[in-house]
């Protein structure tokens, strides 16, 4: 999607991935709460989480469009906003898959149904980690201010678990355009859309005069006081929406996202790999199967095994 808006479009989220295929990848290896962050703060998970139990699908590296339709924690109109709004994010179609042909909505809701076993930090209670914007580093009161570059370190920072966010989001959401434009988002013209999710980006509190088109600034404007306690604010919606994408897209399958392998292929990214030559490692890799954690062929520490190739003396039968 080649239009002039400022903000997220196609081309930016592409460019985004494939610069930090590895952070895709990492998706990967789920952790767990528990971490703490750059500020001490320890990460909690919260009590009055009580998501249905994840089902327990096949893995298919090729999902079915029925597979992708099945939920766990949306609603169907829940399911259809993200899938729409995602879908403008990074749009798409058979021939060049974009969010809705990736599954990105069945990866969200998976990932919302399974909360407790979520690997990024979250923060429920306050210290929230703020971007400086000319105030001092450190804590102050409710807050611990930090430059805004490493404001991603400090992860989710919400009195709002993000299943409440994504259902108080929605509806604020379908408040807002309701009242704008006498339709819930799913429903508006595709055009109208873009506009909305112009306007919620540019809420951003971080941005600077001539950020954002002059269009897009007036939109926010005018959504910004729908958004309003208890639930996200229209950037924090919109930043939700726009990392789940991302993630949906680009994660392992077996997630439920990157349908067919198709997100790893646009970024001309190969996957799970046990591991690369020498070879490989300096000019990249060369002609690699794409495939998932669970194509990976298993691995027998101390018996040499001749499908394996790890840089270890002794790790193929051909090698000394």
């Amino acid at each position: 999607m080649a239009d002039d808006r400022s903000g997220v479009t196609r081309r930016r989220l592409l460019a985004v991935a494939g610069g930090g295929v590895a952070a895709a990848a990492g998706i990967e290896a789920l952790a767990g709460c528990g971490e703490t962050s750059p500020s001490g703060k320890t990460s909690l998970a919260g009590d009055n989480v009580n998501a249905p139990q994840l089902r327990n699908y096949p893995y298919f590296a090729s999902q079915s469009p029925v597979l992708c339709s099945l939920l766990s924690f949306f609603d169907r109109h829940q399911a259809l906003t993200v899938e729409a709004y995602t879908a403008r994010l990074l749009p798409g179609d058979e021939t060049d898959p974009g969010a809705r042909e990736l599954c990105v909505t069945h990866y969200v809701d998976r990932k919302l149904a399974q909360y407790e076993n979520f690997a990024t930090p979250t923060y429920f209670q306050s210290p929230f980690a703020k971007p400086a914007k000319g105030h001092a580093p450190g804590r102050d009161g409710d807050a611990i201010y930090v430059d805004e570059k490493d404001l991603p370190l400090y992860g989710f920072q919400s009195s709002l678990t993000p299943q409440h966010a994504y259902r108080k989001g929605i509806e604020a959401l379908d408040t807002a355009t309701q009242s704008l434009y006498g339709a819930e988002f799913v429903r508006l013209p595709e055009r109208l859309q873009d506009e909305v999710i112009a306007g919620m980006e540019a809420t951003d509190p971080s941005a600077k005069p001539g950020d954002y088109p002059p269009a897009a600034v007036t939109e926010g404007k005018r959504l910004k006081p729908f958004f309003a306690s208890p639930a996200p604010s229209a950037f924090g919606f919109f930043s939700m929406l726009q990392d789940d994408t991302s993630e949906g897209a680009f994660a392992d399958p077996i997630y439920g996202g990157n349908r067919s392998l198709d997100g790893w292929k646009l970024i001309g990214y190969p996957g799970a790999q046990r591991a690369w030559t020498a070879d490989e490692l300096k000019h990249g890799p060369h002609e690699r199967t794409v495939q998932g954690l669970r194509d990976m062929p298993p691995m027998n520490p101390g018996h040499p095994q001749p499908h394996v190739i790890l840089p270890l003396a002794g790790s193929r039968k051909d090698q000394g």
